[in-house]
């Protein structure tokens, strides 16, 4: 209990110390005021939980004291919780064993597991997000309840349909492990329901689990080396988006955030008392965006290279608010594709049986606040044949059946910015664009070309927008509303548009 009253006296320093340095205005303590009032409620809750640990610990502590008398007088001692007394001699009962110090000892380190339990006895935290979407679509999209593109509509038609969603539910773990080498070790992992739907009677509304993200930590004092599945780690930051959770937001629209298997080593660098400069080298999964069999799994072009890709980043991160927060950051990639050409051409051209090309992207990233109240982020890329991480509106190359050399790699570019408004505590006001386009000299490049993995012609532009109001009347309730509109450049003829509606209610735990 002790530990929980100086953690608590810990995490109430800052924010009194902070209001003490700061020049008060009437926001700033509104906001203080309604933070302490949120931080009184958790309190309460724990001051309940750890009085409920405080009685078993006083029992235990007794039973303890009788157990020593008992050992000091040669004799029988009965607890002080009124058990059964402790025998002197004979053989051991369950009784007996309860009153053992040993056991008593881990019986009272097993309190210190809070609501979850698991068999390595380490710290486990379930946390979650139940999320209710609502949408109303007009134009036509790729995914009713998950658009990312718009594509033609039917003359005469409204093409708008309704619907709702809880696919994109989320839960995560997270456990924390023993010091290895010197280091905390820690893990997690986050699932969802949005693998689809199964193909039988109201499939529509029973959504498949999938795993998202998994990761293992081992943390240092400046270093961290963390293998496991995640965003990569050159585009770390999305825009912020209750109607799109099973994807980021603006997905296929700039954001480069495609989960990829990878080992990544961080070093920060200390400038200053609240700043660093970040390293971060590793290796990735050279994925492409062709889609695997229905059972078991073949190399992807990417990783029938025979070789990773490798990626890197520096950032600069200041953690200061009294000097404005900021985070800007450079990085890159490089990897290769072999491409099993005698499975894309037609027959009448398979004596070519492979192709090649090199993978690669520049990226930004950056955040910082506009005083208090105002937050601009985001991110810019431009690469080649990175439709594995999300980008060239999910290509990679184009192939012709005609016209040689029948292959040629996509470059691309995209970004997004978002600014987040803050105007009252628990609510917020996100507006966002992103755009992801293919040169047109290489989608164009031939005159038929086709796409390596859906067969069509690649799109040349896909740019999306939205703007959202975010409303959290306490630590775990969340009712959003977004509005947003696609616009989506075919190969050819006129670019087409489409507007959705999504009102979200969440419950976090």
């Amino acid at each position: 209990m002790r530990k929980a009253i100086l953690s608590t006296l810990l995490f109430l320093m800052p924010i009194t110390a902070a209001a003490q340095e700061k020049s008060s205005t009437p926001a700033d303590l509104e906001q203080l005021r309604v933070q302490l009032l949120e931080t009184r409620s958790q309190l309460r809750e724990t001051r309940e939980e750890l009085t409920a640990s405080a009685r078993a610990i006083e029992e235990l502590r007794r039973d303890m004291d009788a157990l020593r008398k008992q050992v000091q007088t040669g004799g029988a001692a009965t607890s002080a919780s009124g058990a059964e007394p402790v025998p002197a001699t004979g053989e051991p009962t369950v009784a007996a064993a309860n009153k053992d110090p040993e056991f008593l000892a881990a019986k009272v380190e097993e309190l210190h597991q809070v609501k979850v339990e698991s068999a390595s006895k380490y710290p486990v935290k379930i946390s979650g997000l139940i999320l209710f979407n609502a949408f109303r679509n007009t134009g036509n999209v790729d995914i009713t309840d998950l658009p990312n593109l718009a594509f033609g509509s039917n003359p005469g038609s409204t093409n708008a349909n309704v619907g709702a969603t809880l696919r994109q539910t989320l839960l995560g773990v997270e456990v924390r492990g023993p010091h290895v080498f010197g280091a905390e070790s820690s893990g997690d992992i986050s699932i969802d329901f949005a693998g689809g739907s199964p193909t039988t009677d109201f499939g529509v509304t029973n959504g498949i689990l999938r795993m998202r993200t998994a990761n293992v930590h081992l943390n240092w004092s400046d270093t961290t080396l963390t293998i496991g599945q995640d965003t990569p780690f050159i585009s770390p930051l999305s825009p912020t988006s209750y109607a799109n959770v099973a994807e980021p937001a603006l997905s296929w629209a700039g954001n480069l955030w495609v989960w990829t298997p990878q080992i990544v080593v961080e070093h920060r660098i200390h400038t200053g008392e609240y700043s660093n400069i970040v390293l971060q080298g590793g290796i990735m999964d050279p994925l492409t965006e062709q889609e695997p069999p229905f059972q078991g799994r073949q190399p992807t072009a990417g990783e029938a290279s025979g070789i990773p890709t490798f990626a890197g980043r520096i950032a600069y991160d200041r953690l200061n608010a009294d000097f404005l927060p900021l985070e800007i950051g450079f990085a890159g990639t490089r990897g290769e594709q072999n491409y099993n050409m005698a499975n894309i051409l037609p027959v009448a051209v398979s004596g070519i049986t492979n192709a090649t090309n090199s993978s690669w992207t520049v990226n930004s990233d950056i955040k910082i606040p506009i005083l208090n109240k105002a937050e601009l982020s985001g991110e810019w890329y431009y690469g080649q044949a990175v439709g594995g991480l999300g980008g060239g509106i999910w290509n990679s190359t184009v192939v012709s059946s005609t016209t040689a050399p029948y292959f040629h790699p996509l470059r691309s570019t995209g970004g997004w910015g978002q600014l987040k408004i803050t105007p009252i505590p628990r609510f917020e006001i996100n507006a966002a664009m992103g755009q992801d386009e293919n040169i047109s000299q290489d989608a164009h490049f031939f005159v038929d070309s086709q796409s390596i993995s859906s067969g069509f012609p690649p799109l040349i532009k896909n740019n999306a927008r939205f703007v959202n109001v975010i409303y959290k009347p306490n630590s775990t309730l969340i009712l959003a509303a977004e509005i947003r509109h696609l616009f989506t450049l075919p190969f050819s003829g006129p670019g087409q548009h489409a507007n959705i509606l999504n009102l979200a209610v969440g419950v976090k735990f």
